[in-house]
């Protein structure tokens, strides 16, 4: 964890500090070394956070994106279940910052206690996750709209699209540059998306505005909807409506 509570107020750890645990009130131990970023962990016991994970530079850097009062915000769902989110803004969007490996059904899991919510997922943690990535690009079907370039992207191709296409939320990937590839719809089993900058997504989350989003209608001969495809939860509010 990155905040423990000393005196009401939320702090970081450093060398020797102790603190308590926002979520359930726990003693937490400041761990200091050379080898991990900074953190708070609980003493003699396992997290409260069933989800909890160690976390890299490159997560706390997503986290640092946001204002501290945002991050690492604790919620529990009927039964008294408690989990922390890595940010939730003011009007219940949650940003889960993923770099560990993680099994298909806990990624369900969350996505669901979470909601609405979008991952921001490290595509640099496997090295053959962007050339596989920037191999498909070269070769994608793609379409352009008013702004950006929509590539449609195949699980067969890239084993990140695999992952994490059949989620239902927004995903983005994030290969190290100023951009991130925002995986917003699917087509069939293809994950659909465009690049999109890593500042504007952190405003529109903030800010509570609209993120860009594909949304696909499929029509019969008479005209009529027979299928729409989108992946923003329905209660967050789409651009235009």
């Amino acid at each position: 964890m990155k905040f423990a509570l000393a005196e009401d107020e939320r702090v970081e750890a450093t060398p020797g500090a102790v603190g308590l645990c926002p979520g359930c009130g726990a003693q937490l131990i400041a761990r200091c070394g050379s080898k991990k970023v900074w953190h708070w962990a609980h003493k003699g016991q396992r997290h409260c956070d069933d989800w909890w994970e160690p976390e890299t530079d490159w997560h706390r850097s997503w986290k640092n994106c946001f204002p501290t009062d945002l991050q690492e915000i604790p919620s529990r769902d009927e039964a008294g279940e408690l989990h922390i989110a890595d940010i939730k803004v003011p009007n219940g969007l949650v940003v889960e910052v993923q770099h560990s490996a993680i099994k298909s059904e806990e990624v369900r899991k969350r996505t669901i206690f979470h909601a609405p919510m979008i991952w921001v997922v490290d595509g640099l943690r496997r090295k053959t996750d962007k050339i596989q990535f920037e191999k498909a690009l070269g070769s994608e079907f793609w379409h352009r709209s008013d702004e950006p370039v929509v590539s449609r992207l195949s699980p067969y191709q890239v084993r990140l699209i695999e992952e994490w296409c059949d989620l239902q939320v927004i995903v983005a990937f994030d290969f190290g540059g100023e951009y991130v590839w925002l995986m917003s719809a699917r087509d069939w089993a293809c994950g659909v998306g465009f690049w999109y900058k890593k500042k504007k997504l952190v405003a529109n989350v903030r800010e509570s505005t609209d993120i860009p989003y594909i949304f696909f209608e499929e029509k019969n001969r008479m005209g009529k909807v027979i299928k729409r495809t989108h992946t923003i939860p329905n209660s967050l509010p789409k651009p235009g409506g």
